[in-house]
C-alpha cells in the first residue's frame, strides 16, 4: 500500500487502526442518513461503533484512504461463508466531499489484491439496486451482477432499496482474481 495521486490530490491507502474509528463511523453514518449505499437505517452510536470495531476489526481486512486532512474513505474485506465456499465480501465507503476522485476505485483495487494474497478466488458485494455508483464501481473492476435478492428482510428495512431489492455482484476470475 502506498501513495496514489489523482489529478492534484494525493492520498495514501493503509491498514486502518483504532484511531481511524471515529472518521470511519462518520463516513458510514453519513451514508446511512443520506444515501442508499447501506441497508442500515440507523446510524452507529459510539458504543455500537466500539463493539463493531472489536467484532469486525479482528476477522476482516479494514483499510483506509487518507490525505493530509485525515481519513477520506474506507473499505473492508470480510468472510462470506456460504455452504462451504470460501468467499469474501467487500464494502467501500468514501467521504462525500471526495467522491468521484478515484478513491473508491483505489480502495476496491487494494481489496482485490488483499483477497488474492489471502488465497480467495471470489469476492461478492451486496449493493442496493438503486446504488448506481456502487454498481458502476464494481463493474469497472470486473464484477458482474449475478443475482438480485428480491423482497429481502434486510432490504425492506432500507428505505432506499426499491421493493426490497439488492443486487449481488461477484468477481470470480479463478486464479486471476
Amino acid at each position: 500500500m502506498g501513495a496514489l495521486a489523482r489529478g492534484t490530490r494525493t492520498f495514501k491507502i493503509r491498514p486502518a487502526d483504532r484511531d481511524d474509528l471515529k472518521a470511519i463511523v462518520g463516513i458510514y453514518n453519513w451514508a446511512v442518513n443520506q444515501t442508499f449505499a447501506t441497508i442500515d437505517s440507523e446510524p452507529l452510536g459510539t458504543e455500537e461503533a466500539a463493539a463493531w470495531w472489536e467484532a469486525h476489526g479482528k476477522r476482516s481486512k479494514l483499510i483506509v484512504s487518507v490525505d493530509d486532512g485525515g481519513v477520506i474513505g474506507w473499505a473492508r474485506l470480510f468472510p462470506w461463508n456460504q455452504r462451504g465456499f470460501d468467499i469474501v465480501e467487500d464494502l467501500v465507503y468514501v467521504d462525500p466531499v471526495h467522491q468521484g476522485e478515484g478513491i473508491g476505485k483505489a480502495l476496491l483495487a487494494e481489496l482485490i489484491k488483499e483477497a488474492r494474497g489471502l488465497g480467495y478466488r471470489t469476492i461478492v458485494a451486496t449493493i442496493a439496486t438503486d446504488n448506481r455508483a456502487g454498481l458502476q464501481l464494481h463493474s469497472k473492476l470486473g464484477f458482474e451482477v449475478v443475482g438480485t435478492i428480491r423482497d429481502s428482510r434486510a432490504a425492506r428495512s432500507c428505505p432506499w432499496a426499491p421493493h426490497g431489492q439488492l443486487d449481488v455482484c461477484s468477481a470470480d476470475r479463478g486464479e486471476e482474481l
